[in-house]
């Protein structure tokens, strides 16, 4: 047996958070032990802005990595989750809006969103899902860059505030 196969899961997961999270997910294929070590990872970062824009084919095949891989994730606590992106065809408003609505399931601490799209004109708006603020107790940090994000805040009643 090799060093690596005898380290604990907690130990390769740590390793793994290290990674891009696309390349993190890319070791399920290793061997048993590392099929689903990625979904206990505690940060996410999914960033189209190496990708070629106009959108081709493998744009198109990014998002769906996120939309297969993100509900899959299974830490009770999702540290931090990053979305970038800057083409307004790969991450549309309701895929965004998803996304957050998965993360605030996994209890999300740290949530960043940026969203530019190069393009002139109209541009895309973003709503959050409102279980963002009603339902996330654990949120520290929200990070909203660019022009797209719209921020519907619902309206406190009686003592919340």
């Amino acid at each position: 047996m090799d060093r690596i196969s005898g380290l604990s899961d907690e130990l390769l997961v740590k390793i793994l958070s290290f990674l891009p999270t696309k390349d993190a997910v890319s070791t399920s294929v290793l061997s048993k032990q590392w099929k689903f070590l990625w979904m206990w990872l505690p940060k996410l970062e999914y960033n189209d802005y190496y990708t070629t824009n106009p959108p081709d084919t493998s744009d198109f095949m990014y998002r769906d990595f996120i939309d297969k891989n993100l509900p899959l994730h299974r830490a009770p606590v999702l540290e931090s989750l990053v979305l970038k992106s800057c083409n307004p065809e790969l991450f549309r408003p309701e895929v965004i809006r998803s996304w957050v609505g998965i993360a605030v399931s996994r209890c999300v601490r740290e949530l960043t969103l940026r969203i530019r799209y190069n393009s002139i004109g109209n541009k895309p708006v973003v709503p959050l899902p409102g279980s963002l603020y009603t339902c996330c107790n654990f949120l520290t940090a929200l990070k909203l860059e660019g022009e797209s994000v719209f921020v519907d805040v619902p309206q406190c009643e009686g003592d919340c505030c």
